[in-house]
């Protein structure tokens, strides 16, 4: 079987919502998926009476989610990989095992991205 190929990249992580233009007083902001008209006030108020915080974005490494799996199924907290979809999931997993020249095998009726990510991936993909 085939080691992962873990990469180190030293990136800041993207914190979604952030922006420079803390001096300015009136920006419309449309780069984080945020409505240039806010939220109705009858939704603000239901969102502040069960105290969530809607314009924070889910943590992109899911670490409560996967202590919560990890403790419920038994299993080692670092080998759970959560993802935005099924496409996001197999593209992390060929990140880590593909190698240039690979050839991955894919039925013709199958996730539409696996051609995009194995050329990513500097790798070949056939369908049957």
């Amino acid at each position: 079987m085939t080691s992962p190929n873990f990469r180190k990249i030293n990136i800041e992580a993207y914190k979604p919502g952030r922006s420079i233009l803390k001096k300015k007083k009136k920006v419309i902001k449309l780069s984080a998926n945020e409505s240039a008209l806010g939220m109705s006030s009858k939704v603000m108020k239901i969102l502040q009476s069960k105290n969530y915080k809607i314009s924070k974005y889910p943590d992109s490494k899911a670490i409560d989610l996967r202590k919560i799996i990890s403790s419920k199924f038994k299993c080692d907290f670092n080998k759970i990989i959560c993802g935005s979809g099924s496409d996001e999931v197999i593209q992390m997993i060929c990140q880590l095992f593909l190698k240039s020249g690979d050839e991955v095998i894919v039925p013709q009726y199958s996730f539409f991205d696996v051609q995009n990510i194995c050329i990513h991936c500097r790798s070949k993909s056939s369908f049957f």
